[in-house]
């Protein structure tokens, strides 16, 4: 149930910034999506068409968007680079852009949220959604998808099976070599997890030349 309301939203969401950045370069867009775009602004976008039915929490207290008259709660977690330092840039007095650098914050708490909610029976009312602007060359580069630290590590197997719209190379296991499969953009995964009855599914939305980028787990 919860899903048909964030589908519609998730792909009107990507037609405004499709029509809105047209014009721009890849780099005015990596500076809206780093600098200038916030988690707050994709919450009321969510939310927006339940118009006064939704609550809003924007102090991490409870969930993201509450509609009471439906039952439904959502949690938003938007993706992007965050400013960061190594220790040969602090001395050159430089910053670069680094994806999330602690897993159990940028995707993990929200998940697990998830999980524990169907697991009570809240299936069709729940939902955990991210969302990204395509302005990277890899999925890796936002999301921490690799075993350990460095520019270049390991893919992490167990955090991959859980985006169904990406790929590896098994050849070089390497996380920039991730890639997104956009022929499953709008269809229905399932992601296994142990101990819960009701299926966890997940739907990508965005192509290859769409500016923005949603998965919607329910």
């Amino acid at each position: 149930m919860i899903e048909k309301y964030l589908i519609s939203t998730c792909l009107f969401i990507i037609d405004e910034f499709n029509t809105r950045l047209q014009e721009k370069t890849i780099e005015e867009k990596r500076y809206m999506a780093n600098e200038e775009f916030s988690e707050a602004d994709l919450v009321v976008r969510l939310g927006y068409p339940f118009k006064n039915m939704a609550n809003f929490n924007m102090q991490g207290k409870g969930h993201d968007i509450v509609v009471k008259q439906k039952g439904f709660k959502i949690e938003v977690k938007y993706l992007r680079n965050f400013n960061s330092y190594s220790q040969s840039s602090k001395a050159r007095n430089k910053t670069y852009k680094s994806n999330k650098t602690i897993w159990y914050d940028s995707f993990q708490k929200d998940f697990d949220w998830l999980c524990t909610e169907i697991k009570n029976g809240e299936k069709g009312n729940v939902a955990f959604v991210i969302g990204w602007f395509n302005v990277v060359d890899s999925f890796s580069k936002i999301l921490q998808l690799g075993q350990g630290k460095g520019c270049c590590p390991k893919v992490n197997v167990t955090r991959c099976n859980l985006f169904p719209f990406i790929k590896y190379n098994t050849k070089t296991m390497l996380t920039k070599d991730i890639e997104y499969r956009y022929y499953r953009n709008l269809k229905e995964y399932t992601v296994d997890i142990a101990d819960i009855d009701d299926d966890i599914n997940c739907m990508f939305i965005g192509n290859k030349n769409d500016v923005f980028h949603f998965a919607i787990y329910y």
